[in-house]
């Protein structure tokens, strides 16, 4: 006689099993991050730098920190007993910060540092038969330098030396060798400040955060002049260009309107408007300048004006490319962290797109390599054309 024993049959459980790791495996993909194609291998080191002048802010009691961090992509020679880096540090405080500003558990961020960069702590610089132009990566306000990673790695394997600052306060979290940590103060920070104006107040943060700029030149300065350093005699200054997303890119167009004789391009993604007025910017930027907008800032209204104008005035080379399909976090790695960042309504549809990222930071390769090397501005317009959701304006 048959008896039904109620036991569960031990294939099904393994199907069972197999299902849940693959959703997973889905949900917190592991897979290193796609390799950059570019002739040279990446090193990465980090540098903290004295902060000379840290900024007090009464109205919430706050001190800045008297240093900032600052991680380094550079053309490595032989990576050989290098340790690859992980894309984001394996530190409780990095969880707890993506927790406090993203309002998600720190737990779906906690597999992050199994995914592998393609850059080696420590490696030692390549020679090259030219110095490496810079660029100089400013994260958007509550960002992190990590979340640029493609990028980076993609210049560093064409040549570039690529610096990202991490400013205490302005970051997801920043964190120092001695233990110290530093929260982002939050996107109402302007608010707080009321003794002043909105437009004031990002005026304020971004013309303090620019002078991170000028410490970085001095850092780099230094790194090239000393005969001991392994960058001796490798970094062109006289090559410089930022990049800036966000408020990153509030930064950077603060820079470039001030001290544009320091720089020979700028790279703005949905870059922060709010304190420029349109006369500060009718007459464009005195550098050639790549516009980058996501489908949700490129609406009509007066951010996108602003951009327009920028474009528009600029006598040197300029370009706007707008992403159909893209969220304001898309220029970031923020597709990277989950799947679910799309089904949350985080990121756009693009970014579901195989490549959808690197197709950008491709055209800002193109962008770049027409700037110091001279070369032919075809391959980014032929990936416009190649790319139904990329539109491309031309202004010189």
């Amino acid at each position: 006689m048959n008896r039904n024993t109620g036991g569960v049959s031990p294939a099904l459980l393994i199907g069972l099993s197999s299902i849940i790791f693959a959703i997973l495996i889905y949900l917190f993909p592991i897979s290193p991050i796609a390799p950059p194609d570019g002739p040279n291998n990446v090193g990465f080191r980090t540098f903290e730098i004295t902060n000379p002048s840290p900024i007090a802010v009464e109205e919430i009691n706050y001190k800045d920190a008297d240093k900032i961090r600052l991680d380094m992509w550079y053309p490595a020679g032989d990576i050989t007993g290098c340790k690859r880096k992980s894309w984001i540090d394996n530190d409780p405080r990095l969880y707890e910060g993506f927790e406090i500003v993203a309002g998600y558990p720190a737990v779906l961020f906690k597999h992050l540092y199994q995914v592998k960069a393609n850059s080696y702590i420590n490696a030692k610089p390549a020679k090259l038969d030219e110095k490496y132009p810079v660029i100089i990566i400013l994260p958007g306000w509550s960002s992190i330098s990590e979340l640029h990673t493609s990028l980076a790695e993609l210049l560093a394997s064409y040549g570039y030396l690529v610096v990202a600052v991490e400013h205490p306060g302005a970051c997801t979290v920043v964190t120092f060798s001695d233990g110290s940590t530093y929260y982002f103060l939050g996107t109402d920070l302007p608010e707080k400040l009321t003794n002043m104006s909105m437009e004031e107040a990002v005026d304020l943060l971004a013309s303090y955060l620019a002078k991170d700029i000028d410490y970085i030149f001095t850092l780099l300065q230094e790194l090239d002049n000393d005969g001991t350093s392994e960058f001796y005699g490798k970094i062109d200054l006289n090559r410089v260009t930022l990049y800036g997303h966000s408020g990153g890119g509030a930064v950077a167009l603060e820079y470039a309107l001030n001290y544009g004789n320091r720089l020979s391009a700028v790279i703005l993604a949905d870059p922060t408007t709010t304190p420029f007025p349109p006369e500060e910017l009718e007459n464009g930027l005195s550098m050639p300048v790549f516009l980058i907008e996501s489908e949700e800032w490129g609406t009509a209204g007066p951010r996108h004006e602003k951009i327009a104008m920028i474009h528009e005035n600029t006598n040197s080379p300029s370009y706007y490319m707008s992403v159909q399909g893209t969220k304001h976090v898309d220029f970031a790695m923020v597709r990277q962290l989950s799947p679910l960042s799309y089904f949350f309504g985080e990121t756009g549809k693009f970014m579901n797109k195989k490549n959808a990222l690197h197709l950008i930071d491709l055209a800002e390769l193109y962008f770049l390599n027409s700037v110091f090397f001279g070369e032919p501005i075809s391959p980014l317009i032929q990936i416009v054309e190649e790319t139904p959701e990329l539109e491309l304006k031309i202004s010189r």
